[in-house]
């Protein structure tokens, strides 16, 4: 039993180590859909629009309110998760940091390139 434990908390870690992308999208994807349900419940609390009241007056209030919410909330998770991934500058072939230190310490030295081209006017 308890070696089952110690593989369990061992994958846990590798898949850790290994999908930091992963991570950051659920996380954020998470954090969005709860800030789509905060938007539409204050949607509903202040009756914007009247949706409460014509909610209300429906025989199917509470799967309208939960339609909005839920739509809320997947629109405004895939917007925080895509705006995080797009943030995320790091990729997976090397190490973490090393290839913003190897860019700092390499001089940035541009070169013009000779490029000659052909008139395509005819004379």
């Amino acid at each position: 039993m308890q070696n089952r434990a110690h593989q369990l908390i061992d994958a846990w870690r590798r898949w850790g180590e290994r999908h930091r992308l992963a991570q950051a999208m659920i996380l954020n994807w998470a954090f969005g859909m709860g800030i789509g349900v905060f938007c539409a419940a204050l949607l509903l609390v202040f009756d914007i629009f009247g949706i409460r009241s014509l909610l209300w007056r429906s025989d199917v209030a509470f799967v309208g309110a939960a339609m909005l919410c839920a739509a809320f909330a997947f629109t405004f998770g895939g917007v925080v998760a895509a705006a995080a991934v797009m943030q995320f500058d790091e990729s997976d072939d090397e190490p973490r940091g090393r290839r913003r230190r190897a860019q700092a310490s390499r001089p940035h030295n541009p070169v013009a390139a000779v490029v000659r081209a052909e008139s395509r006017r005819r004379r």
